[in-house]
C-alpha cells in the first residue's frame, strides 16, 4: 500500500501542476526576475528609460510596456520611498499614453490617495477627468471631475482647459464647430 501512496501522490501532483500553465510560467519568471533592491528597481528603470528613447523617430511598444511593468513593480515594493510618487504619476502617464486607461486611472488615483498634497496630484485629476471623458466617453462623470479640478485647483494653470472641457465634454465635432462659427459671428 505505501508503494502505491508513493506512486500515486506524485503522479496526481504533477497532472495537477501540469493544468495550469500560468503558474508555472509566472514562478519562472519570479526565479528569473531576482530584482530585490530599491537600487536594482531604479536600475531596471532606467535602463527601460534609454530603450524606450534610444530611437527616437520610432516608438518602441514593448520597451514602453516594460518601463510601464518595472514602474509598477518600484510602487509595489518602495512605496515608502520619495520618488515612488513622481514614479506612480510617470506610470500613468505612460499608461495613458499607451492606451491603457483603466491602468493610468488606477496610478492617478492612487497617487490622490496616498499623497494629496503631492506636486503632482492637480495634474494626476486633470489627467483623469481627460482619460474618463476623452478615452472612456463617461461625459457627466468627466465633467464632475474637472469641476473637482476647479474646485481644488482654480488657479492651476490647466483651469481654463478644465472649464472648456467641461462645455464641450460629450459634444460632437459638428456641435463644437457650430458653436464657435456662432461665437464669431
Amino acid at each position: 500500500m505505501k508503494k502505491l501512496l508513493h506512486i500515486i501522490i506524485p503522479t496526481i501532483l504533477l497532472a495537477s501542476c501540469s493544468n495550469e500553465p500560468e503558474l508555472r510560467v509566472d514562478a519562472a519568471k519570479n526565479i528569473e526576475n531576482s530584482i530585490d533592491t530599491h537600487k536594482e528597481r531604479i536600475a531596471e528603470i532606467d535602463k527601460h528609460i534609454t530603450l524606450l528613447f534610444s530611437d527616437s523617430l520610432n516608438f518602441n511598444a514593448k520597451s514602453a510596456n516594460d518601463l510601464l511593468a518595472a514602474y509598477t513593480e518600484y510602487i509595489k515594493y518602495h512605496s515608502f520611498e520619495s520618488d515612488s510618487k513622481t514614479i506612480q504619476f510617470k506610470a500613468g502617464e505612460l499608461a495613458k499614453s499607451l492606451g491603457k486607461p483603466h491602468i493610468a486611472i488606477k496610478h492617478f488615483n492612487d497617487l490622490i490617495e496616498r499623497a494629496p498634497n503631492h506636486e503632482k496630484v492637480a495634474l494626476a485629476l486633470f489627467y483623469k477627468a481627460m482619460i474618463i471623458g476623452d478615452d472612456l466617453h463617461e461625459d457627466e462623470l468627466a465633467k464632475a471631475i474637472y469641476q473637482d479640478f476647479l474646485d481644488k485647483y482654480p488657479d492651476h494653470p490647466f483651469a481654463e482647459s478644465a472649464k472648456a472641457s467641461i462645455e464641450l465634454q460629450g459634444k460632437s465635432l459638428d456641435e463644437i464647430i457650430k458653436g464657435f462659427e456662432e461665437n464669431n459671428s
